[in-house]
């Protein structure tokens, strides 16, 4: 790795720079330009530290700033979260961009990012501290209650960080506390009543910066995996196997279309934290490559949801609106995107899916059959949410509804990196095999 430190500093400070010039900047539509760029420069930094790291084979962990680093598990991470902050702001209207929007996105993407290179425990629960914080400023904003956001999110933080500082007295207590936690922040049974509040009572995009990164994923590879017991990790994966199959079922009978989204959401979360909670080369490999191809399709799914509302406001799934003739582009990025989360062959989650649920088989043939109905019932919702939207009665509009050329370009994107991402899976789940094989080895050495 030759030039990564320096394009590691670049993606930390793009972002803020970007902070800065957008609350100098006066005129909003100026802002808004200067947050995209900088979200934009954030992508290109953070595409091109990944691909040093990944050609100069990872290697040792050097320090930058003292704090951050890239490993294998952050180098394709990168990236992904760079491109789905970008989306995200690409996603919102010029109506709902404000000075204050572009500023919290900026924000949630420093904490992710800065969470996904922590080097140290602290920094990392600081991170996720930090970006928790996101969402609760918007709701404020909007002078939503925030009394249920709070009862969930402050002892998961307190779990947290309480188990952190303890872990070295008492290992299995603490790692136990901070599994807890880890299952609150992401919204797993019986902690998720937040989550889907804050999809339908908050602004989309702030819900969908904070939580499409999955900051818990990479908490259980730093913090978890090196020293919890088996029985904690058990215990954790169940919970989040019962949430996949509990939230993707209550995806299919959803009337909102924010609600169907936010359910669907943590349904795929928890998939990937069950995932990475298998301490397995399968599980674990799965989880690696899940993580990154999940996010991606969500964050497409919500493209085409963000224009709809855009256009026609709050929608229902009660009944079939017909909006394929008015909105086209918007529904074949929905239903490319809505295939990619159901894990459709040839997309880019076709291949984690099989490798998860094919890989849980030595567990017992009946994880294996729960990740299928988990999958299915994905597939189900989605497939029911593109039929109420865009198919049934024909809809006549007296002004132009079609695409705007921001929104092809991210559209097209977004089916480009869906669809290329089956294509380029097999060499992903090689890089990531290896990593998962090099994590377990560093668990199995570790005292427990």
């Amino acid at each position: 790795m030759t030039g990564w430190p320096y394009l590691l500093t670049l993606t930390l400070l793009a972002p803020l720079a970007g902070i800065v010039a957008t609350m100098l900047t006066r005129d909003l539509h100026r802002a808004r330009r200067v947050s995209l760029g900088s979200l934009a420069l954030t992508l290109a930094a953070a595409s091109a530290a990944g691909f040093d790291a990944y050609i100069g084979g990872y290697g040792e962990r050097p320090l930058v700033l003292g704090a951050f680093a890239i490993d294998g598990v952050s180098a394709l991470m990168l990236p992904v979260i760079g491109m789905l902050q970008l989306l995200v702001a690409v996603g919102t209207s010029k109506v709902h961009t404000t000075h204050a929007s572009s500023v919290r996105l900026l924000l949630a993407t420093l904490f992710a990012l800065s969470a996904a290179t922590a080097v140290s425990g602290l920094v990392l629960i600081g991170s996720m501290t930090a970006a928790a914080a996101i969402p609760l400023w918007d709701l404020h904003s909007r002078r939503r209650s925030l009394r249920a956001y709070l009862s969930y999110m402050a002892p998961a933080l307190g779990l947290l960080l309480a188990g952190w500082i303890g872990i070295s007295a008492s290992p299995g207590i603490n790692t136990g506390l901070m599994a807890a936690g880890l299952l609150i922040y992401c919204g797993m049974v019986p902690g998720h009543a937040w989550a889907p509040a804050l999809f339908e009572s908050g602004r989309l995009g702030s819900a969908l910066s904070f939580a499409l990164p999955m900051m818990p994923v990479m908490a259980v590879v730093r913090l978890l995996l090196p020293s919890a017991p088996a029985d904690v990790l058990a215990v954790a994966g169940w919970a989040c196997l019962f949430t996949g199959v509990y939230a993707g079922g209550l995806a299919v009978v959803q009337d909102s279309a924010r609600r169907f989204y936010g359910w669907l959401v943590l349904s795929q979360i928890s998939m990937v934290m069950f995932a990475a909670l298998q301490a397995t080369p399968a599980g674990l490999t799965a989880a690696l490559c899940l993580w990154g191809s999940a996010a991606l399709s969500l964050v497409g799914l919500a493209l085409p949801l963000r224009g709809l509302e855009a256009r026609f406001g709050a929608l229902s799934l009660r009944e079939h609106h017909g909006l394929y003739t008015q909105v086209p582009t918007l529904a074949v990025c929905f239903l490319v995107a809505g295939l990619g989360c159901a894990g459709f062959p040839g997309a880019i989650g076709f291949v984690p899916v099989e490798l998860l649920v094919s890989g849980s088989f030595e567990q017992g043939w009946w994880v294996s059959a729960i990740l299928a109905v988990i999958v299915m019932l994905n597939g189900i919702a989605v497939m029911r949410a593109y039929f109420s939207l865009f198919t049934g009665k024909r809809v006549a509009a007296s002004v132009s509804l079609q695409a705007t050329r921001v929104e092809r370009i991210s559209i097209a994107s977004v089916v480009i990196v869906v669809l290329m991402g089956g294509w380029l899976a097999p060499n992903i789940v090689a890089t990531r095999h290896a990593l998962a094989d090099q994590i377990l080895i560093e668990r199995a050495s570790a005292p427990h």
